[in-house]
């Protein structure tokens, strides 16, 4: 890399940090991972991201050996800018890694990205060692939320527009996803409707500003993009006080209304799959409960 490409790769990670500092929903997500997370000194952890390098960034500042894969190529350049060695593109649902190779595995925002989801799940069990942990975040799905679906897709943010494989996921369907080889003994909930749904609306204007993710700079950034960075911080200075004080009142909120996203810190354990038994003619035993008269076994 010769000194004007150093120069431009250090004021596009000097911008980046700035615009972090002026999201609110970015620095929950990272705070939120980084509590579940705990101590990762001295031990090696992989994380699976879609392209947020400054989260990237910020938790290898608590030590420890990390290695990075991300889902699509857009985000591996994006990360180029932020951590070194260069990361890997997800092939499909394959880790390259050995058995019980880390400590912990990391998902951040990439769930909803991944096809197949469940083997996925069970391939970041293979490569965690016995007494690993899994911390996952995930979006809340909302479909009829104020900040869900409709407002979405009004700003062009819909998780179709965005390339993902699911809008995200319920309570329910987070804990079946993780069940077959993990105890959730936590699991966190932040971003209620008072701070995603302007946070929605200024990620749309910040995306369109930047002619793409804001948050995740191309490969071949050049003095255009600071002008768009910089029209972007002005943008965040102003918004701040606004973000500020609606997240205050989200920590009030939060035991009240639920968070857009969720957050699970997740104990690794024998794979065993957990299916519902269902009965000879189909039907699932609550179901059978349900249609059955008290006091007899007759399905009538």
């Amino acid at each position: 890399m010769n000194a004007m490409d150093q120069n431009l790769s250090t004021e596009v990670l000097r911008w980046q940090e700035k615009l972090f500092q002026r999201s609110v929903r970015r620095q929950a997500r990272l705070r939120k991972v980084k509590q579940l997370l705990g101590i990762t000194s001295n031990q090696t952890c992989l994380e699976v991201t879609s392209g947020d390098g400054i989260i990237s960034q910020q938790l290898r500042l608590d030590g420890g050996t990390w290695t990075t894969l991300v889902t699509t190529h857009d985000a591996q350049a994006a990360l180029a800018y932020f951590i070194k060695p260069e990361v890997q593109v997800l092939d499909g649902n394959t880790i390259n890694a050995p058995d019980h190779s880390f400590d912990a595995v990391v998902i951040v925002d990439a769930l909803e990205r991944i096809r197949d989801d469940h083997a996925f799940i069970k391939e970041c069990h293979r490569v965690l060692k016995t007494d690993g942990r899994l911390i996952v975040t995930a979006a809340r799905k909302m479909p009829f939320a104020l900040g869900g679906g409709p407002l979405r897709a009004l700003l062009g943010q819909s998780w179709k527009r965005r390339g993902l494989e699911r809008a995200g996921y319920t309570a329910h369907e987070f804990f079946n996803v993780l069940k077959d080889g993990f105890d959730v003994p936590e699991t966190a909930s932040y971003s209620s409707c008072c701070v995603e749904v302007p946070g929605l609306m200024c990620e749309a204007a910040a995306n369109k500003m930047a002619g793409g993710p804001y948050n995740m700079p191309p490969a071949n950034a050049d003095t255009e993009h600071f002008y768009h960075y910089t029209r972007l911080c002005a943008f965040g200075t102003l918004l701040w006080p606004l973000m500020w004080l609606l997240s205050k009142i989200e920590k009030v909120l939060i035991f009240i209304v639920p968070g857009h996203n969720m957050v699970a810190k997740t104990k690794r354990r024998v794979w065993r799959e957990r299916r519902t038994p269902i009965l000879l003619d189909g039907r699932s035993i609550a179901e059978a409960a349900l249609n059955t008269k008290i006091g007899t076994a007759a399905p009538f």
